[in-house]
C-alpha cells in the first residue's frame, strides 16, 4: 500500500460506500476537488499563480503525480489561464474534463483502495468506482487522531480537514462536537509555527469556492 495525497484521500472520502458517484456532482464537492488538484500542483510547486491570478507549469510534472495529469496539462496547454477560467471550465463549460479528472484520481486508487465496476448500457458503458471497506475508515481515523489530539498536525491532514469543512464532507464522517472541535483546532494551529500556511490553504479554497458561486 502507499502513501496517499490529500487530493487522493479527498477524492475516496466524496465516494459513498456503495460506490455513487452522484456524490461528487455536488457544486461544493467538485469545486474541492478542482481545487484541491490545483492546490496539490501549488504545493509542490509545478505551477504558480501571480497577481492577476494568471496560472502557469513552471516545472515537469512527476511520474509519481499522474493522477493530476489532465490538470497539469490543461493548464500547460492553456493561453493565459486564470484559476476563474479553471474552475468554469471544469465544473461548468464541460463534464468530460472533469470526468477525466475523476478518471485518473480512480484509477490511481485501484491499488487496494478501490474498486472499478463497469456497468455496460445500449449506448455507453458507465464506470462506478467503489471504495474497498475499510479504507475511508482509516483516513478519518487518521485525521481524527492528529485534530482532535493534542500535537503537531502535518501540510498533508491540514489541508484535507480544510477540504472536507469547505465541502460539507465532514458532517458524513464527524459528530458535530467533533466538528466544531477540529474547527477550533484549526483557528488554534492559525497561531502556531504553521500557521501562515493553514490560513493560505483556507484563504485560497475560500478564494476559489467564492469565485465558482458567482459565476
Amino acid at each position: 500500500m502507499k502513501n496517499l495525497s490529500f487530493i487522493q484521500e479527498f477524492f475516496l472520502c466524496a465516494l459513498k460506500p456503495e460506490g455513487n458517484m452522484s456524490s461528487l456532482k455536488s457544486v461544493e464537492i467538485s469545486t474541492c476537488i478542482v481545487a484541491g488538484g490545483v492546490l496539490a500542483l501549488l504545493i509542490d510547486n509545478y505551477i504558480l499563480i501571480d497577481a492577476n491570478k494568471k496560472v502557469q507549469v513552471v516545472k515537469e510534472l512527476d511520474a509519481g503525480k499522474k493522477y493530476l495529469e489532465p490538470l497539469y496539462h490543461y493548464i500547460k496547454d492553456s493561453k493565459a489561464k486564470t484559476v476563474e477560467g479553471i474552475a468554469e471550465s471544469y465544473i461548468f463549460s464541460s463534464n468530460k474534463k472533469y470526468n477525466k479528472l475523476i478518471q485518473v484520481l480512480a484509477s490511481s486508487l485501484e491499488d487496494g483502495y478501490v474498486e472499478l465496476h463497469d456497468d455496460k448500457g445500449l449506448l455507453r458503458t458507465k464506470t462506478t468506482v467503489v471504495p474497498i471497506q475499510g479504507e475511508q475508515l482509516k483516513i478519518i481515523e487518521k485525521l481524527r487522531a492528529e485534530f482532535l489530539e493534542e500535537g503537531s498536525v502535518s501540510e498533508e491532514t491540514l489541508t484535507l480537514g480544510v477540504l472536507l469543512l469547505k465541502s460539507g464532507l465532514i458532517k458524513r464522517y464527524f459528530s458535530k462536537f467533533e466538528a466544531d472541535r477540529l474547527k477550533e483546532r484549526l483557528e488554534e494551529l492559525k497561531k502556531s509555527d504553521a500557521g501562515i500556511f493553514i490560513k493560505k490553504i483556507v484563504d485560497y479554497i475560500d478564494t476559489l469556492i467564492t469565485i465558482i458561486a458567482a459565476m
